[in-house]
């Protein structure tokens, strides 16, 4: 479809039921295309998306996130509390699990290096390395997905973005198979199932604020 950038803003949601439908190759290549598109500290251009396809890499993707939410639920087993703990879990794995069986399923994060504002300082010895380090490339990383989604608004598609399934992960921020990736989320896409009403968004005043 074809709208206006308004249009597109409003009618992203975060999609966890999609059809069978597979995502063509050219959506993906486009939403790519899009999320390339993003700013990034002296044009480093550090995000990256890996697409996962092959049945076995998402089988041992969901393999180590089930062990690990059976050992955070094991943790939380000893707590004076226990019980609330994991009815978080619970509630995050249950909103975690659907990713592996996404028409697409991509992990996106960042590859390190580049020649930042932070990272010059550091060797010059006038900064120690720090979250200044690697904050350009994360705000970089949201400017690509937000981008990358709006394209698949466009082409009729949904996404979700999610970070709780790194937690149930054994090695944090890190993918299997894939060396110098720092993973920061996951993204799924495919034709959507459903249709989440508008969750509702904060007004002007609370996100704007005058100093």
């Amino acid at each position: 479809m074809s709208c206006s950038l308004d249009a597109l803003v409003a009618a992203r949601r975060s999609i966890r039921k999609y059809t069978e439908q597979q995502v063509p190759e050219s959506a993906v290549r486009g939403m790519i295309a899009s999320a390339a598109k993003a700013p990034s500290p002296s044009n480093h251009q550090p995000v990256r998306f890996v697409r996962m396809v092959s049945p076995a890499v998402r089988h041992r993707l969901f393999t180590e996130m089930e062990t690990g939410y059976g050992k955070m639920v094991n943790q939380a087993q000893g707590l004076e509390k226990p019980r609330k703990a994991i009815n978080i879990l619970n509630h995050y794995w249950r909103y975690s699990r659907f990713i592996c069986h996404a028409p697409a399923l991509f992990a996106v994060g960042v590859e390190p290096g580049g020649e930042s504002f932070a990272k010059r300082l550091n060797r010059a010895g006038m900064m120690a390395e720090d979250a200044l380090s690697v904050m350009g490339a994360d705000i970089s990383l949201g400017m690509s997905l937000q981008l990358f989604m709006l394209k698949a608004v466009e082409l009729g598609l949904g996404t979700c973005v999610l970070t709780a399934p790194l937690h149930f992960l054994n090695r944090e921020n890190r993918i299997s198979g894939v060396e110098n990736f720092r993973v920061r989320c996951f993204v799924t896409v495919g034709f959507p199932d459903e249709a989440p009403a508008d969750p509702g968004r904060k007004p002007f005043a609370d996100i704007c604020w005058e100093v």
